[in-house]
C-alpha cells in the first residue's frame, strides 16, 4: 500500500471477534483486538491513515439468539 502511495486504509472491525457474546460482562477476545491493535499500528508505523468503521452485518450469534439481531431494537 505504501509502495502504490496509498496515505489512508478503511476497514471494518468485526464485533464477534472482539466481543464473542457481543457484551463485554461476556468477555472480551484478546487475540482479536491484538490483531487490530498490529494493523492500526502497522498501518500508522507506513504513514497510512486508518479509517475504522464496526462492520454492524457481523452481530455475535449470542445477540442474534437473545434479540433476534436487528430485528429488535433492544440490540441497540
Amino acid at each position: 500500500m505504501k509502495e502504490i502511495g496509498l496515505d489512508i486504509f478503511r476497514f471494518s472491525i468485526s464485533w464477534p471477534r472482539v466481543l464473542p457474546t457481543g457484551k463485554i460482562s461476556g468477555g472480551v477476545n484478546w487475540k482479536g483486538v491484538d490483531f487490530y491493535n498490529s494493523l492500526i499500528n502497522q498501518l500508522l508505523s507506513n504513514g497510512i491513515e486508518p479509517f475504522v468503521t464496526l462492520f454492524h452485518w457481523d452481530v455475535p450469534q449470542a445477540l442474534e439468539d437473545e434479540y433476534g439481531g436487528f430485528l429488535s431494537s433492544e440490540i441497540v
